[in-house]
């Protein structure tokens, strides 16, 4: 019986990704763009990056706004680009799902008659959420570090919710409701029974304890809504550490070699005072 729980399972979800039910568990960017007299900055690009690839762009519009939709739950390096200004580059940008993650900039002009400057800018969360739901999520990088086994989904859940609570049995609730009240969604689809999910398949996880939308139905639990990793966001993250790991030895590298310069000048210039000093003896 666990083996066809399983094997259901994977139908589930490799039909899931063919037929587009990610877009339930997608999010976006979006935010207003002006120019230095916060004018609208219309016609400026915003183009979402991953591993060095562009997933998708926007233009803004007459009003300075915009909108990348949809994107999958994840980390994103994010370009804003407009004519006469410089560059503007923000990295990990986070996409959870169902939310929208608000990126504003005030552009600033580009030297005169010179090639275009790109600056690298930081981008924060903001503590005021813009939606009514009241949402945990966690990615895949921080269940990574999670102390629980990797396939323990409900040891996951009640890590990140102190409204959710796991019965000894393994079952989910959330405070105030009865066991079995809430649901679990991956990809946007419903379980029709509990099962185990291979914590390293899992992109997103994130639990909904208030204004469960209504593409969940007439929930009085929780809604506990997964997405998986595709194999491109794997490649994706892959190609992330890599380079990261291949940037942390060049710059050891370089480091290395700036040191044994120092070395080599402070030599010499020992040498020279030794033998100056044999010189005047």
């Amino acid at each position: 019986m666990k083996t066809i729980k399983k094997i259901t399972l994977f139908f589930i979800l490799i039909m899931g990704s063919l037929v587009g039910t990610a877009q339930n568990s997608s999010g976006e960017i979006r935010g207003l763009i002006v120019d230095e007299e916060l004018n609208p900055a219309m016609g400026a690009q915003v183009k979402v990056l991953q591993a060095g690839v562009m997933i998708k762009q926007a233009v803004v519009d007459e009003q300075g706004k915009y909108a990348v939709k949809p994107l999958q739950p994840g980390n994103y390096e994010v370009l804003i680009m407009y004519i006469g200004y410089k560059t503007f580059r923000y990295s990990k940008v986070e996409v959870s799902m169902e939310e929208a993650s608000y990126l504003d900039a005030q552009m600033e002009l580009n030297a005169l008659d010179g090639p275009t400057i790109t600056a690298d800018k930081p981008w924060e969360k903001p503590i005021v959420e813009k939606s009514y739901i009241t949402m945990h999520s966690i990615n895949f990088e921080d269940l990574g570090h999670m102390a629980v086994t990797k396939g323990d989904v409900s040891g996951m859940i009640a890590n990140i919710s102190s409204d959710v609570f796991v019965s000894e049995e393994g079952q989910i609730y959330s405070r105030g409701s009865r066991v079995g009240a809430s649901k679990t969604y991956v990809d946007g689809e419903l379980l029709p029974f509990d099962t185990e999910i291979s914590g390293m398949a899992i992109q997103n996880l994130s639990v909904i304890t208030g204004g469960i939308p209504a593409q969940y139905g007439d929930l009085t639990g929780a809604a506990i809504v997964i997405s998986t990793r595709d194999y491109f966001s794997g490649i994706a993250e892959k190609n992330i550490r890599q380079r990261n790991y291949q940037e942390k030895l060049a710059k050891k590298k370089k480091e290395a070699e700036l040191e044994a310069q120092k070395k080599k000048r402070q030599e010499e210039i020992d040498a020279e005072k030794k033998k100056k000093l044999e010189e005047e003896g």
